[in-house]
């Protein structure tokens, strides 16, 4: 019997940035680049785990009660390896687009059952902890 590896879905998570703003045209076009999707995410997501907002299978409804989240813009990506350099490639295009996003994550086994609200309020602590520094 052959063994199946099962392919993380190719997508960038977009928290409060703005369509048609300077990082979103970035995102944009470095997604276009590396074959990924781009969703952009809403207060309706929060209760909704990681892996169904990168496969798609969430459609929306009512915002989770969530935690006090500060507004900061977040990108999270998904099916992107950083041991080939897809994923430093992406994120340098990201910047050589002039993006300025100061939470920035990849889904992992450990994240991909967490909410969207949990993964948030975990960057934003850690964000917290290392000064702001984008």
């Amino acid at each position: 019997m052959k063994a199946r590896i099962q392919q993380e879905p190719r997508c960038v998570l977009l928290w409060q940035v703005a369509p048609g703003s300077a990082e979103h045209a970035a995102v944009e076009h470095a997604a276009r680049l590396s074959r990924l999707k781009v969703r952009l995410l809403t207060a309706a997501d929060l209760g909704t785990t990681m892996e169904a907002l990168c496969t798609g299978r969430h459609t929306g409804g009512e915002a989770a009660p969530a935690p006090d989240i500060p507004e900061r813009p977040a990108m999270i990506v998904s099916g992107l390896r950083h041991d080939n350099g897809d994923l430093g490639q992406f994120v340098d295009e990201v910047r050589r687009g002039g993006a300025v996003i100061p939470l920035r994550a990849m889904v992992t086994p450990t994240s991909r059952g967490w909410t969207l609200a949990a993964l948030l309020a975990e960057l934003n602590r850690e964000h917290e902890q290392v000064g702001g520094q984008a």
